[in-house]
């Protein structure tokens, strides 16, 4: 049987100067609703990421110092179904199970100017990785994003899921409270 499918989209700007994590909150109280006669949960089928400066461009890196010498920047982001307060320094991790997502960004600008340098990216989990997707029972989803000084500019982490809505069950209810003890 085909779902019928829908995107939810939003994103988060990380802030290259001082180096402290950021959250947005994805409102999905649209579409997840356990308290009514007919309680809805939300499953996301898969997650697309792309990291870029304001405009949409890749981000630039710092000059290297000397020519060959290199210039490493990062930048990563997760997405969880758990705030977490943002005095702690730490981004939400894959062993956590409120962790939806996980993704990360790394370049290097081998060159005496600011460039785009040579990137790399990872997605450590993601719920196309999953056999069903991942199934969401509350809220509000909550993205983070943190970026390191050596890019020249802010970095905009955006995210693109693929949902769609099924009822609650007691099958998917027992998986939803085992997967996210």
């Amino acid at each position: 049987m085909v779902k019928n499918t829908f995107f939810l989209r939003d994103s988060v700007r990380t802030d290259s100067t001082n180096q402290t994590r950021q959250v947005t909150e994805i409102d999905l109280g649209a579409f997840v609703n356990l308290g009514s006669t007919k309680p809805q949960l939300l499953r996301i089928h898969s997650i697309q990421i792309q990291y870029c400066d304001s405009n949409g461009a890749p981000a630039l890196i710092d000059a290297a110092s000397t020519v060959a010498d290199g210039k490493s920047a990062f930048a990563t982001c997760s997405l969880t179904t758990k705030s977490t307060l943002l005095t702690s320094p730490y981004m939400p991790v894959l062993s956590e199970d409120e962790t939806v997502f996980t993704s990360s960004i790394v370049g290097t600008n081998l060159n005496d100017d600011k460039d785009q340098g040579i990137m790399s990216d990872a997605m450590d989990l993601a719920p196309q990785h999953l056999m069903n997707g991942y199934l969401i029972g509350v809220d509000t989803l909550y993205l983070y994003g943190i970026c390191d000084d050596a890019w020249d500019e802010d970095i905009f982490i955006h995210v693109c899921m693929e949902c769609s809505t099924e009822p609650a069950n007691k099958e998917n209810a027992v998986n939803l409270a085992l997967s996210q003890i």
